[in-house]
């Protein structure tokens, strides 16, 4: 059986450079978890949308799925 689970986060950064570098680190990382042979999951960030400017900030919608396998 597998489950998804998934968290989200709106990054905020006063510039689109600063924006970007944060939003490439985040995706590029890989999350795993592993104990035994009873639990598996690994998990990424993704982008919701485009990055949009509000008020002299830039923000990025991002989620993170996690699949777990039992």
């Amino acid at each position: 059986m597998m489950t998804v689970q998934r968290k989200y986060k709106i990054i905020k950064k006063a510039s689109l450079k600063e924006l970007s570098e944060e939003v490439n680190e985040l995706i590029q990382r890989e999350y795993k978890d592993r104990e035994g042979f009873i639990y598996q999951s690994s998990g990424r960030w993704q982008c919701l949308g485009a990055p949009f400017a509000q008020n002299e900030y830039w923000f990025q919608g991002m989620v993170f799925l996690q699949e777990e396998v039992d």
